[in-house]
């Protein structure tokens, strides 16, 4: 595969680019947490001018992406277990609201549902190819086309801010977890729900769906996932 931080053609040379390049080499592990990141080093591998490149520096660092470092320059910001947590719990926060409104009495879930069913359709093609930007990015589409349907423009802005940090995650995540399949599952078990769901289990669903493969109980395939009470993770 490529690298993400292979140079851009002059007709993309965007500060915009930049900026999704340099997420993209955090989320595959190109850029590490605590490595150095520089408008020169950019401007070089990007093949762009230093303008773009600080810009989009200025732009990750006031999102937390990139964090000050003791010498000049930017560093990558640690993606540790406790960062990991207090992202998951703004999203569980802001994906409750969401589904209240989309599960709430007299909502019509039939567009959302039809989108979310091509989605899995296309994730579940995906679990072979190996690729997990790939992977990642339709996790990500997956959970956008949950938030938009729900026509809650703030929650929809609030989301988006953290969709870089959420796909860096998500890229590490569809990288080192074993069961692909099990994952594709987990998301076919989060539209089943909005479908059949209650609108009292969805701080239970998003739990679930939020626990690290590694954490989650085992269940065997013939029987139905065991009950998990809420941590407050």
């Amino acid at each position: 595969r490529a690298s993400a931080l292979s140079a851009i053609p002059r007709s993309k040379t965007t500060a915009d680019e930049v900026e999704e390049r340099i997420v993209l080499a955090i989320a595959m592990g190109e850029k590490s947490p605590g490595e150095r990141i520089t408008e020169a080093e950019l401007a070089t591998m990007l093949n762009v001018s230093r303008m773009p490149a600080r810009e989009a520096i200025q732009k990750l660092h006031l999102r937390g992406i990139l964090v000050e470092g003791d010498q000049r320059g930017m560093r990558v910001a640690d993606y540790s277990a406790e960062r990991v947590a207090e992202l998951f719990e703004l999203r569980h926060a802001i994906e409750r609201v969401v589904l209240r409104r989309i599960m709430s009495e007299g909502f019509d879930r039939g567009p959302l549902l039809e989108e979310l069913e091509e989605i899995i359709a296309r994730m579940r093609s995906l679990v072979g190819s190996g690729d997990p930007l790939a992977l990642g990015s339709i996790d990500m589409e997956l959970h956008r086309a949950i938030v938009r349907h729900s026509g809650n423009q703030l929650a929809a802005k609030i989301w988006e801010g953290l969709a870089q940090h959420t796909i860096i995650v998500f890229l590490r995540d569809w990288a080192s977890v074993a069961d692909r399949t099990g994952e594709v599952e987990l998301h076919e078990r989060l539209v089943d729900f909005v479908r059949n769901g209650s609108i009292d289990d969805i701080d239970q669903k998003l739990y679930e769906h939020y626990t690290p493969a590694d954490a989650r109980p085992k269940r065997d395939k013939a029987g139905p996932l065991p009950d998990v009470a809420p941590n407050g993770t």
